[in-house]
């Protein structure tokens, strides 16, 4: 009988430890599961998530600069630093797109932001864009936050540039906008939109007054685009007694008539209130710029591209007021660049430009005040990915 009571006792035992065994499998088996579904759920969601990486280095070889008492190139948007090895930008980029919702967070550090960055705004220099938006309807979607501006063609960022360096008429171009964006993506051939914000830029001081901006594209075949760009508002500083309402105009065609050649136009108009030199300060002042690019491809990863371009603001003011001959008058520029670009891969570049800016009549604005032109080598290299 003991021996019975033993043996059941046994197997009672036996079976205990199985079923404690198979409790401890389905647990775990449990607690995989719900692991299983965390990462399946991050994966879900990372599926919409972008991520970023940019880094430009730059020496930018001014000719003939002995007299220079700077080592700042003038009116320079990025490779700003001359006869150095540097950096322009390194930056980490962050995107989120759904059906519903998306984001975007741009910092980035190095020369170019540095420079364009206002004493006062120092606080927004490492960003390049910071905003989140979502989808209205169909067609719509709203935004908020640091914008970048749809003026101009050009960026400080290298990589988005055909020649790497920025034209006088890009440098005094309005800057990123903090505000709201509402855009219409009507079709696949047109879209465009609005926005309202205060603009940050070298010529346009923060203030407290708002500014709108109108952006329309239109792409009436794929190898022809326009674009037009404006900015109105009143741009005096806070408390100024006198408005200084601007209209900031901008437009853009591209045409691309073959695969390897690619056209560009740019032309700006701005006209701003009680902006006349003295003695007619109650009128009202006008700018133009422009510039006229041509690409060309090559043995598949060389380009050659081409540019001229121009900046009249005759009073100023934009540029401020200069002396032309014991004349006044505001700053008038005219220039070429001319670029080689060889792509040893598909996310990197190095490129190598020649580029030669005078000012018109004898304006000593280039080479600390000493002279009236501006002749550099710029290399860069960067990988963006």
């Amino acid at each position: 009988m003991e021996k019975i009571f033993k043996w059941f006792r046994s197997i009672f035992m036996v079976m205990a430890l199985l079923m404690a065994f198979q409790v401890c499998l389905n647990a775990q088996n449990k607690v995989d599961s719900l692991t299983d579904e965390l990462k399946t759920e991050i994966f879900k969601r990372m599926k919409h998530f972008t991520f970023g990486f940019y880094v430009d280095a730059y020496y930018n070889g001014t000719i003939n600069s002995k007299s220079d008492t700077s080592n700042l190139v003038p009116f320079a948007s990025n490779c700003p630093v001359q006869n150095q090895i540097r950096m322009n930008v390194a930056a980490i980029e962050i995107g989120y797109t759904a059906d519903k919702v998306r984001g975007m967070l741009a910092l980035q550090f190095g020369d170019a932001p540095d420079l364009l960055a206002l004493p006062e705004s120092q606080f927004i220099k490492n960003l390049r864009q910071a905003n989140f938006g979502f989808h209205v309807s169909k067609k719509l979607w709203l935004d908020f936050g640091y914008f970048i501006n749809p003026v101009g063609l050009e960026s400080t960022w290298p990589v988005l540039n055909d020649l790497s360096t920025v034209s006088i008429g890009g440098y005094y171009e309005p800057g990123s906008v903090l505000g709201v964006k509402l855009t219409w993506n009507a079709s696949d051939k047109f879209s465009g939109g609005i926005m309202f914000g205060n603009p940050y830029s070298l010529a346009y001081e923060k203030n407290t007054h708002i500014a709108a901006l109108i952006f329309i594209n239109y792409q009436p075949t794929p190898r022809l685009t326009f674009n037009y760009n404006n900015v109105f508002g009143n741009q005096a500083v806070k408390n100024a007694q006198v408005k200084n309402d601007i209209l900031y105009n901008n437009f853009i065609v591209q045409y691309d008539p073959v695969d390897q050649l690619f056209f560009t136009g740019q032309l700006d108009f701005a006209a701003q209130t009680n902006s006349r030199m003295s003695p007619d300060t109650n009128k009202i002042a006008t700018m133009f710029s422009g510039l006229i690019e041509v690409k060309y491809l090559f043995l598949s990863k060389f380009a050659i591209t081409g540019r001229y371009e121009f900046f009249n603001d005759y009073d100023g003011f934009l540029s401020g007021v200069y002396s032309y001959n014991n004349k006044q008058r505001g700053l008038f520029t005219q220039g070429f660049s001319a670029g080689l670009e060889f792509k040893p891969i598909k996310i990197g570049y190095i490129r190598m430009e020649y580029r030669h800016l005078y000012a018109d009549h004898g304006n000593d604005v280039f080479m600390s005040g000493k002279s009236d032109q501006l002749q550099s080598v710029v290399f860069t290299t960067g990988i963006r990915f």
